[in-house]
């Protein structure tokens, strides 16, 4: 059937590779699968991806021919994966890409389909009556692939293996409604008209076993951009046509190795294997085999992100990567199959580390963090899972028909269910979930959270419309080359409760974005000072809202009228600002440099007197680590690098290596703001995507102070740091702390640790002392209170209150010796102390033996008299009262109980 010596995926990588590099391609590394410079993609989903700039290039490209294996992670199937023979969410695409001129050695469609035919006829060795290929088959306004169907019954495909399919399936792009698009080709294999079983007793999820999408397996789409879609709809042909083609290995592995699913293959067999072996007792043998296949793509998925340096968190890739792996913990705990207890996604990334690390080096070089990262989330999403399945399973029982939104928000919220992970589990037992009703409590929850931000009582005060006073072009920022324009003109105004709003032409000031506060500074002119108290985007507006320190708004606009209006930055407020924007930039660098290259940026703030850096990161820094990451900062300030920034197309900006803040939204022209000799390794550059404000130079920071380190989400920490000024303040402080200790300690300042290690030893010893001698009093005074215990038939007893202040939990302690000294006999004794009131009882085993009394019953009782409660063993009890002014009332209880139990 095929190459006998290309049977696994190691052989069928390195054969890819070999023959395309012997057809004039170049082989190209995997992009990153978490392509962090890019914030409009979460994970890289084909291999044409880095390749992106090149095909829309007008200039040179590094090279014409391209090959290579592309980590991918698509979650569009995810609901089918372990159900179907083919689907899984983490795969290798093989791929060959063309771009730029034919005359420089680019190539199009004939040769493409020449390249793949011989690969997979020969190479492979894939017998040609089993092989069937899909052309576009046109529809109004868009022609048939002709050429395309030509060019494969020329090469030897049967005319009866040509299949024509729409638009859906064989046509690519544009994206956006206009740009490059075209055909494309799928090469499809016959697996045959019989295909076997999937799972155990005869059962099939997903498509019924024998359609077409089961029988024809489609392993390789070749994609011919040809077009260039205009938004009137007409097709243009394109300068240069390029070629883009994806196969996926696992589908591939499982032609050639004659399995029935690619879970059999040797891409995943040992995974599944793995996640088997930690099984125990396996209840439902076919539920098993189907959970065992997601663990084993979800941890494979897991592994590989990881390893990138992404972490499961709360949105964004984050998000995506803690659904996948709360996803795999269900379904290995599931108790209707594998009924796994202890954790096990470590275990199973050990193999997937194993098989895969030889390739891809960054497992096997990362293998501490994934697990770690996978034991950590493993555990603690294990404690709240049972909690919450149990909840789960209450809500399923007794024949439920749905689950309500309010319900799976409690999941959701308060055991951390997905709101997917819920849908899928009540699927499976034929239960519908109210998702609209999840999404309004969802929305009441924001609403809410909302309400409690300062931002949105701002954004609650009522605002009156915009009074407009020209429709000319308004808003351009002059703030990156200087703080003052003269002549700026007011394009439209509104009242802001007793503030005003306006919107000028031309501006210095910052608006706030990007964690950056905005600009303090004033409008002036004709006899109006207006003081700036907030400066903000409006879509694409800078709004400036003002308070008058003289003049009105009439004033203001009149001078706006006449010219004579300036904007002015406060240089006081932005250059501290500058400072520690600047500093985040150098601090996201020593972070990556010291905890490693998956540090990234998950928020930040930037003020005049300090600044807040959120970043992706698994465990808490060390102090060693702390204290390095603080002084490369300052060797680079020390330094004093230059800081640079320019406007370029985003492609470009990635293609160098620019940092972007996932979730921010970044137009086609970014500014990239450069720090030289600042990077990974301390050589590179910086270079971060930012709409900031900047010092030229990194000297112009002065000193760098962190001041603080915590952890504020689940693989999310903070660091706090003040730069300049604001940092000698701190340490002034600090140091002036440190002399007051001194001086109380009556010590040098360099003695003050130890001073105070000595003060702790003594204190220590005197409590211990005074422990010791308390305890000695209170066995005194319990031998004297048994010695004068009164006498009664059934044993002797006594009620007292012990002296003002006695601690309760030593009298505990000390109990046993008032038991011993009233032999056959029971107590109550009252304790008070720090507005408290405790009762403590004895009660001789002999007596409990007997049946006569009990001390937790007894104490229950006097307490209840105070409004209290408490208990204990039957010898002995303690409670808490409420009501100290009951205390003779409980006292005479305490009395009474004892006199009846004991027959006097």
């Amino acid at each position: 059937m095929s190459n006998a010596t290309l049977k696994t995926g190691a052989d069928l990588r390195r054969a890819f590779l070999d023959f395309f590099v012997r057809n004039g391609h170049t082989e190209v590394p995997s992009s990153p699968l978490v392509p962090h410079g890019d914030p409009t993609l979460m994970f890289t989903t084909a291999g044409m991806v880095q390749f992106k700039p090149y095909y829309s290039a007008t200039g040179d490209v590094p090279y014409t021919r391209a090959t290579s294996v592309q980590k991918c992670l698509r979650l569009t199937d995810l609901d089918n994966v372990g159900l179907t023979p083919r689907h899984d969410t983490f795969f290798e695409m093989l791929g060959n890409f063309s771009f730029g001129p034919k005359a420089k050695g680019a190539y199009f469609k004939e040769e493409a389909t020449a390249l793949a035919w011989e690969f997979v006829t020969k190479t492979l060795g894939l017998p040609k009556e089993r092989l069937f290929v899909s052309i576009f088959g046109g529809e109004p306004g868009v022609p048939r692939d002709d050429e395309a169907a030509a060019l494969w019954v020329k090469l030897g495909l049967s005319p009866d293996h040509l299949v024509a399919l729409g638009r859906k399936d064989n046509f690519w792009g544009p994206a956006g409604g206009a740009g490059a698009c075209g055909p494309c080709s799928e090469i499809y294999f016959d697996l045959g008209e019989k295909r076997p079983d999937y799972l155990p007793d005869g059962a099939f999820w997903g498509e019924s076993a024998g359609d077409a999408g089961d029988r024809f397996m489609e392993f390789w789409n070749l994609v011919f951009p040809q077009f260039d879609a205009q938004p009137d709809g007409k097709l243009d042909l394109l300068p240069n046509p390029g070629i883009d083609t994806g196969m996926g290995i696992e589908r591939l592995a499982l032609i050639l190795q004659g399995k029935n699913t690619i879970f059999e293959t040797d891409l995943f067999a040992p995974l599944v294997d793995a996640v088997m072996g930690h099984a125990k007792k396996i209840s439902d043998p076919k539920s098993a085999v189907r959970d065992a296949r997601i663990i084993a793509d979800h941890v494979r998925a897991l592994s590989f992100a990881i390893s990138e340096g992404a972490l499961p968190g709360n949105e964004g890739a984050g998000y995506v990567l803690r659904r996948l792996l709360r996803r795999a913990v269900t379904r290995g705990r599931s108790r209707q199959g594998l009924g796994l207890t202890e954790a096990f996604l470590p275990r199973v990334a050990e193999q997937a580390i194993a098989q895969f690390g030889g390739h891809y080096k960054e497992l096997a070089q990362n293998r501490d963090r994934i697990l770690r990262v996978l034991e950590q989330e493993e555990t603690g999403f294990g404690q709240t899972y049972e909690a919450g399945n149990s909840r789960l399973e209450e809500l399923l029982s007794g024949g439920a028909k749905g689950i309500a939104g309010a319900d799976a928000f409690l999941l959701h919220d308060t055991y951390g269910f997905p709101i997917e992970l819920t849908e899928e589990i009540a699927a499976s037992r034929g239960v519908a979930v109210d998702k609209d009703g999840f999404e309004k409590a969802m929305d009441e929850q924001r609403a809410r959270a909302r309400a409690a931000s300062k931002f949105a009582k701002d954004g609650d005060e009522k605002r009156a419309p915009w009074t407009v006073v020209s429709t000319d072009a308004d808003s351009r920022f002059l703030g990156y080359e200087k703080l003052a324009e003269d002549g700026v003109v007011v394009r439209r105004w509104r009242e802001r409760g007793d503030q005003l709003e306006v919107v000028l032409d031309r501006t210095p000031c910052y608006a706030e974005s990007g964690g950056q506060v905005s600009d303090r500074g004033s409008l002036r002119g004709n006899g109006v000072v207006a003081e700036l108290t907030a400066v903000y985007k409006e879509d694409d507006a800078i709004v400036h809202r003002v308070k008058f320190a003289t003049g009105d708004r009439a004033a203001l606009l009149a001078a706006s009228a006449s010219s004579q209006l300036s904007a002015l930055v406060d240089p006081a407020h932005r250059a501290p600002t500058n400072r520690h924007h600047t500093a985040t930039h150098l601090l996201h660098a020593a972070l990556r440099h010291t905890l490693g290259t998956h540090v990234h940026q998950a928020g930040s703030m930037v003020a005049p007197d300090r600044l807040r850096f959120d970043y992706a990161h698994f465990e808490s820094p060390s102090d060693t680590q702390l204290a390095a990451i603080e002084s490369r900062v300052n060797a680079w300030v020390l330094a004093n690098r230059e800081v640079s920034w320019r406007v370029m197309p985003i492609d470009e900006a990635k293609a160098q290596g620019a940092m972007a803040l996932f979730g921010e939204k970044y137009g086609a022209e970014v500014r990239m703001v450069t720090v030289d000799g600042v990077g990974d390794a301390g050589i590179e550059p910086s270079r971060e995507l930012c709409g900031g404000t900047h010092v030229a130079r990194t000297g112009d920071i002065g000193t760098f102070v962190l001041t603080g380190e915590s952890a504020i989400a689940s693989g999310v920490r903070r660091v706090e740091a003040l730069c300049g000024t604001e940092a000698l303040a701190y340490l002034r402080g600090q140091q002036a702390l440190l002399q007051q200790a001194a001086s109380v300690l009556q010590s040098a300042v360099d003695q003050v640790p130890a001073q105070i290690e000595k003060l702790k030893s003594e204190v220590t010893a005197l409590k211990k002392a005074q422990a010791e001698a308390g305890k000695a009093m209170l066995e005194t005074t319990f031998r004297k209170l048994g010695e004068s215990a009164a006498s009664a038939p059934g044993g002797r007893w006594i009620v007292a209150e012990l002296p003002q202040g006695t601690d309760p939990v030593a009298a505990r302690e000390a109990a046993n010796v008032l038991r011993d000294a009233l032999g056959t006999g029971a107590a109550v004794v009252s304790i008070q102390g720090d507005g408290k009131l405790t009762f403590l009882a004895v009660v001789s085993d002999d007596l409990v033996a007997a049946k006569k009394l009990r001390a937790d019953e007894l104490v229950r009782e006097v307490a209840k008299v105070t409004g209290g409660s408490g208990g204990g063993k039957p010898n002995l009890a303690l409670a808490g009262g409420k009501d100290a002014s009951k205390l003779s009332e409980a006292l005479d209880e305490a009395r009474k109980r004892l006199v009846a139990g004991l027959g006097a």
